[in-house]
């Protein structure tokens, strides 16, 4: 692949050269976070600084989890309450919030792949996303779990997971529709 991404886990000092480029969908309230350095053939490109909310008591609205996915084109971030699909040629962003702390992303059909795929799954900690890079959230499952979702396998245009109902170590079993996220039964 011609791009790679990482994210950061120092700081980055004013006197860089390399392009930085605010990834802050919040008006007001918000703080610098994370960083993701792009790199173009092993050569830093551009540095994406992401901001999270701060609420009205001056919390900061994020957790542990990150993620990222890219391809050629676009480059898919989790982190906070959003999904935040980057592309790396017009350096536009178009960022996703998903009303709940984010948890991982999982390419389509092959969730091993690690690269972006046109539709990738986003879980949090309540619920599975399926996202189009192009046109944004195709559509939300009902609720999953309470402390975590994670995606084990798609199968026949069936998506196996397991969500924490009962923390720590309470997983429960699901199987969500690829094509609608609703909830199939699989044993009939």
């Amino acid at each position: 692949m011609v791009y790679t991404a990482q994210f950061l886990d120092t700081e980055i000092y004013p006197e860089s050269t390399i392009l930085k480029i605010d990834i802050n969908p919040f008006p007001h309230g918000a703080k610098q976070r994370q960083s993701v350095l792009i790199c173009k053939h092993d050569e830093p490109v551009v540095i994406l600084c992401i901001y999270v909310e701060i609420d009205d008591n001056g919390y900061l609205l994020e957790q542990c989890f990150r993620d990222l996915l890219l391809n050629e084109n676009k480059i898919a971030l989790l982190y906070g309450q959003h999904v935040h699909l980057f592309d790396i040629v017009s350096h536009e962003v178009k960022s996703l919030y998903l009303h709940d702390y984010v948890g991982h992303l999982y390419p389509v059909p092959d969730i091993t792949s690690g690269v972006l795929s046109s539709t990738f799954l986003a879980t949090t900690f309540l619920y599975t996303f399926l996202i189009n890079v192009d046109s944004g959230i195709i559509w939300q499952s009902k609720q999953c779990a309470i402390d975590g979702v994670i995606i084990n396998e798609i199968q026949n245009n069936v998506i196996y997971g397991s969500g924490e109902w009962d923390p720590p170590g309470g997983w429960e079993p699901f199987c969500l529709s690829l094509s609608t996220g609703h909830f199939i039964n699989t044993t009939e």
